[in-house]
């Protein structure tokens, strides 16, 4: 793709910013291109002296210390160039990709160490012949790239890449039947063929050399032991949470998402408390009250914003969908998306940050990442059985009777079975017959797939040969518990789920940000001791009780989860029938061969008319990957 091609084709987009290396990477003239929409052009800094350009989208943390030892790297290259006298643009007055250049000049690869924020970043450094591109640690940004006979492109979004001149539009067949059967076995893999994705904290560098995908940040490195925090080190955990909300509460005026979960709770004490010291304007509390009792939290809701002081917009489900029912207006959105979309409750939420744009938010804050850091993984279970830890595991089984609305029944098969004594028997089979049983398990991997997907015997044959993708280690060095935590940094559906977020950011034009996504915050919580984790007897211990003594009256000490899988369901069974009718059919599915049209026709008939949550989600399933494809081209 040319520059001047790049250039007609971006202004055509809505999608991201495109960076285009056009040119072999071994021949000695300069061969990058970088295409920027109108109004963006401060993404970029290119020094003519250095010969090094960069793109960087985001959000720099601590920018007054990365521009100190900028400061510094500067004064010495002015002592240092005896040739020609170097640029002497004092920091403050460099745009965030010229602090970025300035950073790559000085660290090189290194770079992404000393930057703190959330990002996409790709340079070009002419005279290493290199490109290099990352993600920020914990993915809030997404960043893509796509490979051309004439090189290589990079974007923060996917359908802007497969749409490129040079680049094969074709859809990724594998990856769609894969999403139909709930796996996703290669992180860097999209719903089109010839796209792929950077996952978060990791560093792509392409040079002569060949093509090299690394992690630079990783807050449990595999293989070693995890430094479990002291009772000491604990009491910082406050200070921590408060740097992550503040990084938020620079950025604009800001609304939070408040629901009734600690999560979303802490976030918006901690967001007031700080926004009132710092002279910055109290937070809009943004609530949604749903009409399912089982999940309603309006009470609680607005106890909390009264009790903090802060204004609320209170929006009733219906009226945050403007009186369209839920599914028809997830699949409208889902018809428009770059990619197929995941969640159903976009429009609602959608409907609830527009009000918030209205009443002049820049930022929304959330309290996502809580469930993954603050709670306690149930593998917890098999490593307290494993070390015959008796006393442990009844006070793991009394926390999480006393956290969930669960039986305790289920609690016990859960803890004694599907999260104890099952992973202990993997582990036992792993280490007599490591082969026998890594291919027992791809065997019943294998024949758990739908009957409805993936009739084309090709395509059958690809999915079954890398159905053991990413198993994880029936005998794992660091336990049960520690694997699982790695399991919620490493796997897809994380990076797609902050990559949907930012896709609704943009659509909004505002940010929504999460505080417990924060790398420091996530670094820390990752040390925790899940007794800790667990303190009082309850889940999330670290923020329960201080919320209780905060919101004494609200009952957050006895608090159960609140989930809305009962009102989900609800919806699908009652309106899943006329979305599905208005289809009509998987058309789209059968044509790619991803799925068998009669047996889709059966699991929707049976799924709709049950009440198993699993095959309800297998129905959204397929009425959103079929309205996504009927708006893509045939061929």
């Amino acid at each position: 793709m040319t520059p001047q091609a790049a250039r007609q084709y971006d202004v055509q987009t809505a999608g991201g910013w495109v960076a285009a290396l056009t040119g072999a990477l071994s021949s000695a003239s300069d061969p990058c291109a970088l295409v920027l929409p109108e109004g963006d052009q401060a993404l970029l800094s290119h020094d003519a002296r250095s010969r090094c350009r960069v793109v960087f989208d985001g959000v720099i943390y601590g920018r007054r210390e990365l521009e100190r030892e900028v400061g510094r790297y500067r004064a010495s290259a002015r002592q240092a160039d005896d040739s020609a006298e170097a640029p002497s643009h004092h920091p403050a007055a460099l745009t965030d990709a010229d602090l970025l250049r300035l950073a790559y000049e000085k660290w090189g690869d290194d770079l992404v160490r000393h930057v703190k924020g959330i990002f996409a970043l790709v340079a070009w450094d002419a005279a290493r012949r290199t490109w290099l591109a990352a993600r920020d640690p914990l993915g809030s940004y997404p960043l893509f790239y796509a490979e051309t006979a004439g090189g290589i492109l990079f974007s923060t979004d996917a359908r802007t890449l497969a749409h490129a001149p040079g680049v094969c539009g074709d859809l990724n067949r594998l990856a769609l039947a894969d999403h139909l059967c709930h796996r996703w076995p290669d992180p860097e893999e999209t719903y089109f063929t010839a796209v792929r994705r950077v996952p978060p904290g990791h560093i792509l560098r392409v040079d002569p050399s060949g093509r090299r995908l690394r992690r630079y940040w990783d807050p449990a490195p595999e293989g070693q032991p995890v430094e479990w925090l002291t009772d000491r080190e604990l009491e910082g955990f406050d200070q921590v949470l408060d740097e992550a909300v503040n990084r938020c509460l620079g950025q604009g005026r800001t609304g939070i998402f408040l629901s009734g979960g600690f999560d979303s709770v802490s976030v918006a004490a901690v967001a007031t408390d700080n926004a009132r010291r710092l002279g910055l304007p109290a937070p809009l509390a943004l609530s949604l009250s749903f009409p399912d009792p089982e999940c309603n939290e309006e009470l609680v809701q607005r106890g909390v914003a009264a009790r903090l002081g802060l204004e609320q917009e209170m929006l009733a489900f219906p009226a945050a969908l403007k009186g369209k029912p839920l599914l028809a207006s997830a699949l409208e959105m889902a018809a428009t998306w770059p990619v197929p979309m995941f969640n159903c409750w976009n429009p609602a939420y959608a409907g609830l940050a527009s009000t918030g744009v209205r009443r002049g938010c820049e930022v929304v804050l959330t309290g996502n990442g809580g469930d993954e850091w603050l709670g306690v993984s149930p593998f917890l279970a098999a490593d307290l059985l494993r070390a015959g830890d008796v006393r442990g595991l009844a006070r793991h089984l009394r926390t999480v009777n006393r956290s969930y609305h669960t039986s305790r029944l289920d609690v016990l098969r859960g803890a004694a079975w599907t999260f104890g004594m099952r992973p202990l028997l993997s582990a036992a089979l792993g280490r007599v017959a490591p082969r026998a049983w890594r291919a027992s398990r791809v065997r019943r991997l294998i024949e758990s797939t739908p009957s409805f997907a993936a009739p084309d015997p090709d395509l059958r044959r690809r999915m079954d040969a890398r159905a053991g993708r990413n198993l994880p280690d029936p005998n794992p060095r660091d336990g049960f518990y520690v694997q699982d935590g790695r399991t919620a940094l490493d796997h897809p559906l994380m990076a797609i789920d902050l990559e949907e977020n930012f896709e609704m950011s943009r659509r909004l034009g505002v940010r929504i940000l999460h505080p417990y996504w924060d790398a420091d915050l996530v670094d820390f919580l990752h040390r925790v001791p899940p007794r800790h984790l667990n303190r009082g007897g309850r889940s999330k211990g670290l923020v329960r009780y201080a919320m209780a003594r905060r919101f004494p009256d609200l009952g957050f000490e006895r608090h159960k989860k609140v989930t809305a899988t009962g009102f989900f369901c609800r919806v699908l069974r009652e309106q899943g029938p006329d979305a599905w009718r208005a289809l009509g059919s998987a058309e789209r599915l059968s044509d790619l061969g991803v799925a068998d049209g009669k047996r889709v026709d059966e699991m929707m008939s049976a799924g709709l008319s049950g009440s198993d949550w699993r095959s309800l989600y297998r129905v959204w399933d397929v009425l959103a990957l079929e309205t996504w494809l009927r708006q893509r081209p045939t061929a």
